[in-house]
């Protein structure tokens, strides 16, 4: 089986005769004209589209993925070409479809990146707590490990969650305004209590849930091992926790 370059995975072309799309443009505010014009110039779009993908720079998108943008940048072109002033509309509209190809890569790169970092983060928590619970595991009956590791993940998110709210971003939704306020009242408070650590355990939490810097940024930048600030990590959980219970009465237990 031979695999197919993206220029090969165009749709077949829609010609448009020189006079069919000069009544074209001129009734381009229809919609049946847009659709014959967008068929028309779709294998110019992907074209470019092909260009930019022989010389990407990451393996993190699919060709796809730059013949949507590609597509964004054509419906663009169409939309502000003034085919009355002389200028053929693919030279009008090439570098335009290019750099909406380039734009929506980059926009897309770097929310992959946030994802994945977000998601590292979050393993590296998991891993932490589970540290903690199995140092202990002799100790302690297996149902309370699995609730410790729960509630050191829920103060986790409330931290992390709290950070969103303050920047702006509207918090989780929830069932009533009142469970709204009340998950907003606790995050807040959570966040306030974190100036209430130690300093190295308060360094960790507000570099990690704050800055969302990774576990091993964090050592490097410490002069400490990765072992050792997921140590600080979970021992700064812990002590969050009972700081809650004692502020206001809340029990994070289960």
């Amino acid at each position: 089986m031979t695999l197919k370059r993206p220029a090969e995975l165009e749709p077949p072309p829609v010609h448009e005769t020189p006079q069919a799309l000069a009544s074209l443009w001129q009734d381009r505010h229809a919609a049946a004209a847009r659709e014959r014009l967008v068929a028309h110039y779709q294998p110019f779009a992907r074209r470019l589209a092909a260009r930019c993908y022989r010389h990407r720079f990451s393996l993190e998108l699919e060709f796809e993925d730059y013949a949507q943008f590609a597509m964004i940048g054509l419906l663009e072109s169409l939309e502000r070409y003034e085919p009355g002033k002389g200028v053929a509309f693919e030279a009008f509209a090439a570098s335009r479809i290019t750099g909406a190809i380039l734009d929506g890569v980059e926009s897309l790169s770097e929310k992959q990146r946030q994802i994945a970092t977000r998601a590292r983060a979050r393993r590296e928590r998991v891993a932490s707590l589970q540290d903690a619970s199995a140092t202990d595991a002799a100790a302690i009956p297996p149902l309370q490990r699995l609730a410790d590791i729960a509630v050191g993940l829920a103060i986790g998110f409330m931290l992390e969650s709290a950070a969103i709210y303050v920047d702006g971003e509207a918090a989780d939704p929830l069932n009533t305004p009142y469970e709204r306020l009340e998950m907003d009242q606790l995050r807040r408070r959570v966040l306030e209590l974190v100036d209430q650590l130690p300093e190295a355990e308060r360094r960790v939490v507000r570099h990690h849930y704050l800055q969302q810097i990774p576990f091993d940024q964090i050592a490097q930048s410490c002069g400490l091992t990765k072992g050792r600030i997921s140590q600080i990590h979970r021992a700064a959980l812990e002590r969050l926790r009972r700081l809650v219970a004692a502020s206001d009465g809340t029990v994070l237990v289960t």
